[in-house]
């Protein structure tokens, strides 16, 4: 290809260019002939202060910059250069509007160039990456990026970036290259001309690729038929095979693994079920997958792991399962298998083909679709980085498990069929229990990893969510619909609905405003025949006329072509649901209202769970299975099984149970600090304890040098906290707050461990499953003890409900369950032998309360500090 490229990069001193941002660095490469023809770089005087920020960021300071030449003395350069070229950047729209702004400034037309932009090329070319930022890029293809946010090195990495995309992309089939040329019109890279010549050029190739096939346009790799591996004929109990075959190199022996191993191998051979808490470092993915194989293997009978997170069912498969394969003395098959709508039907994707999307993210997922579908044999959604459009856009395509030729979901439960071990989720695991059709092969032995989540996945699983988000994005599916069709007796009742609906959650979420303080979001407890008043009665009498329309509309359907009919049969069902949230007598549920005071008048969401499952976990699951191992690093309360034994119905059961201690030295790795000087609840408003926190955490960075980990309970306390927190900061650290700095957790954490000096503040998710080892965290500190807020409406129901049967809420609930997360939270700061690090805890009540014992017997042996925070700095740097 003889094309020009001019692969650039700028560094700024913000995002702002028409607020006088300026260019501090630019650093471009030309790249002709598929080859790096030419470099160049250059500091830019700005004109202005750098942001400490930035500094930072970047490591370029006042003193890089002080003689170098303003952006106008290369300009004309510049334009020279890039006239006519594709001009290329990570990001391209920032880099192009930015220099555009430089050149008007600078009295110079603009050069003339077609746009790539290497993040919409990567989000497409390579749809599994679960981050497209220049550095995680670079890392995954092993390209030289040792300087990130400096032009010329970001310059370079980005052409061997944009060198890679363009090699792969003329290696798609060219059915895919054609479907991109029609499809990829919306997104910002001009694509055309590219695509024009790699179609002309493999349309004069003869090559054929036999690893894929072609189904109704789409290009896919090929499918293999699975096969079962034959029971070896010698084959040595587990037991046997472990006492002449300890691990060697390259894999450690671990005392607290090999326990866990023995208890796993016992109870799936005594067909009892097992409690089994391994702490941190313990290795337990390993120790119940080894002994699982054999016992599946020898008997010839399908073993199901179940787990909570995407994270450690990924790990388990690239990382332990192949382990495995390389200790076990014979061969075994393993499957994953999910809920249907993780997996997509090509016949409905294919469909959605015939017609041109206007719209960017539905564009892009296109794009991403085609190609991944060259590369997947699964066929999951959990693969790909979708963009919030594009998640929407899956619900068009994935299974309906249907038995076509070309369904993964079909695929899936085939693979299923012939499988030694069944990778799944605990969601999935509840609807096999409940399913009149099982997908699983029948099996009787069940490991549950993360087991702390199993209630609440089953909670959640058995409960009911109705929002008007939801119910809006039906009703414009429908509305489409209907328009495509011209059918305007349905239009005219579509528009009663979409106006009694807006009417129905206004009155909804005014109801909830009359009654809740606060600013934020606010959950409402609501019982249908204990609400009274004429606004809740005109809310009722608004939802009786929605649903007499709603029976017009189902009698209307039979007239809607059958592949249109799936969002209108939704829509019923989800308008039946919420008639049944809102009017149903049912004692054993909860439900609350959940609004957000900031946010629009209609946004309110309905939701309901069960109060108590443990009959449900006693009849349906360990009734019924020979052997349920649960096992995570948090199972029990001061040593003790009981309340986890409660919650699931296991009583009657007599679990075979055990504690395997972490193999991390706590009192030589960590201590744990409590200051003194703190104010408590209530002698304090959460504004004025807010403050004070928000002080200690600077205090404490500054001599942790951030690397800091606070974790709370509520998000109105972490946003007052992180409010006051940058008034205190001086621009020493980066501050990072969920829910406040944008992204989700995973984005949060890989933006946290850009910076040498950062504090992330973290609730919910962050209490577990983020995994900072080593020197990205040597300080973790707990704002208050977890308690769940006393008006959470799925904790004030569990508690009249224990009430009403003579318990104690605080102890047989509110205490077990704050004890646990309070592990979970301490278990993020050694996450390895070599980890050192410290754990502030700024609520006296982990020393003070009667209950604390409770709390402190169930750590690990550990060094304890108490005295006001001045003192307990001057011990830092015996721990750090």
């Amino acid at each position: 290809m003889n094309d020009r490229f001019v692969v650039v990069d700028i560094e700024t001193t913000g995002n702002a260019p028409k607020k006088e941002d300026r260019i501090i660095q630019i650093g471009f490469v030309v790249i002709e002939g598929g080859k790096v023809s030419e470099r160049f770089s250059t500091f830019v005087q700005p004109e202005r202060d750098i942001p400490l920020f930035i500094q930072q960021l970047t490591g370029i300071d006042h003193a890089m910059v002080h003689d170098a030449p303003p952006f106008q003395h290369i300009a004309a350069m510049l334009v020279e250069q890039w006239e006519g070229a594709y001009f290329v950047a990570h990001n391209v729209q920032f880099d192009w509007a930015f220099l555009q702004e430089e050149f008007i400034r600078s009295g110079i037309q603009p050069p003339t160039c077609r746009l790539l932009d290497t993040v919409e090329l990567a989000r497409f070319l390579m749809p599994t990456q679960s981050s497209y930022k220049l550095n995680h890029l670079a890392e995954a293809l092993s390209l030289a990026h040792d300087r990130p946010h400096q032009a010329d090195y970001d310059a370079e990495a980005t052409a061997q970036l944009l060198l890679f995309l363009l090699h792969k992309l003329s290696r798609l089939p060219l059915v895919t290259l054609k479907q991109l040329r029609r499809h990829s019109q919306p997104l910002k890279s001009d694509l055309t001309a590219l695509l024009d010549k790699f179609i002309s050029k493999k349309e004069r190739s003869l090559q054929t690729n036999e690893s894929i096939v072609e189904y109704e346009g789409v290009a896919l790799k090929a499918w293999n038929s699975p096969k079962r591996v034959d029971r070896p004929e010698h084959l040595p109990s587990f037991s046997q095979w472990f006492a002449t075959n300890p691990f060697v190199a390259p894999f450690e022996y671990r005392e607290g693994q090999k326990q866990m191993m023995d208890d796993v191998n016992y109870a799936l051979q005594t067909c009892q079920h097992a409690l089994i808490e391994a702490g941190t470092g313990v290795g337990k993915t390993m120790a119940y997958l080894l002994p699982a194989v054999f016992y599946a293997v020898k008997q010839q009978q399908p073993i199901v792991v179940s787990t909570y997170t995407l994270q450690l069912q990924k790990q388990m498969i690239e990382k332990e399962l192949p382990r495995v394969a390389q200790l076990a003395p014979f061969p075994f098959t393993t499957a994953v298998l999910k809920g249907k709508r993780n997996y997509m039907s090509v016949r409905k994707f294919a469909r959605t083909l015939k017609r041109i999307d206007t719209n960017y993210d539905i564009a892009l997922t296109k794009c991403q679709l085609l190609v991944w579908l060259t590369e997947t044999e699964t066929g999951d959604v959990d693969e790909l980085n979708l963009t919030a459009g594009g998640a929407l856009f899956w619900e068009d395509v994935h299974s309906d498990d249907t038995n076509e030729e070309y369904d993964f979901f079909v695929r899936a439960k085939e693979k299923a069929k012939h499988a030694h071990v069944i990778i799944t989720n605990h969601s999935f695991v509840m609807h096999d229990l409940t399913a009149d059709e099982k997908f699983l092969p029948p099996y009787e032995q069940l490991i549950i990893d993360e087991a702390h989540h199993l209630e609440d996945v089953a909670a959640h699983f058995f409960g009911r969510h109705v929002s008007y988000e939801y119910i809006r994005l039906l009703w414009t599916r429908m509305n489409d619909i209907a328009m495509i069709h011209k059918m305007g007796a349905l239009r005219s009742l579509l528009g009663d609905l979409e106006y009694e609906l807006n009417q129905l959650f206004q009155s909804l979420r005014h109801y909830v405003l009359r009654r809740q303080k606060g600013d934020g979001r606010m959950r409402y407890r609501f019982v249908p025949w204990k609400e009274y008043g004429k606004e809740w009665s005109g809310t009722i009498e608004l939802l009786m006329r929605i649903m007499n329309d709603v029976q017009q509309l189902s009698q209307m359907i039979n007239d809607i072509p059958k592949e249109d009919v799936k969002p209108f049969t939704t829509f019923i069902d989800t308008l039946c649901t919420l008639q049944h949230l809102l009017t149903s007598d049912d004692d054993d549920i909860v439900r609350w209202l959940e609004v957000d005071a900031k946010a629009a008048v209609n946004a309110v969401t309905v939701i309901s769970q069960p109060l108590d499952l443990a009959h449900f976990f006693a009849d349906q699951l360990f009734s019924r299975k020979r052997s349920v191992i649960l096992t995570s690093a948090t199972l029990t309360t001061n040593a003790r099984f009981s309340f986890i034994i409660s919650r699931l119905g296991l009583d009657d059961f007599y679990p075979f149970t055990r504690i395997i201690p972490s193999p991390f030295s706590y009192e030589k790795q960590a201590a744990l600090m409590v200051p003194t000087d703190l104010p408590t609840f209530p002698s304090v408003t959460v504004e004025q304890y807010a403050e004070h926190a928000a002080q200690q955490v600077i205090r404490i960075a500054r001599h942790t040098r951030g690397r800091m980990l606070v974790l709370f309970t509520s998000y109105e306390l972490l946003k007052q906290t992180y409010v006051y927190a940058k008034q205190f900061n001086d621009d020493q650290f980066v501050l990072l707050a969920q829910g406040v700095s944008g992204g989700n957790a995973a984005k949060l954490t890989r933006h946290f461990q850009q910076f040498e000096q950062a504090i992330l503040f973290g609730t919910s998710s962050f209490w577990e499953g983020i995994d900072l080892p080593g020197s990205e965290v040597t300080c973790v500190v707990i704002v208050r003890l977890p308690f769940a807020p006393p008006d959470d409406p799925v904790m004030e129901a569990k508690s009249d409900y224990i009430r009403a049967k003579g318990g104690n809420p605080f102890y047989d609930l509110s205490l077990p369950q704050a004890i646990l997360r309070f592990k979970q939270g301490f278990g993020r700061l050694i996450r390895t032998k070599e980890d050192r690090g410290i754990i502030f805890v700024l609520d006296q009540r982990l020393l003070t309360a009667s209950y604390s014992k409770y709390f402190l017997q169930s750590l690990p042996p550990i060094r304890v500090y108490h005295a006001p925070l001045l003192e307990l700095l001057q011990h830092v740097n015996e721990w750090l």
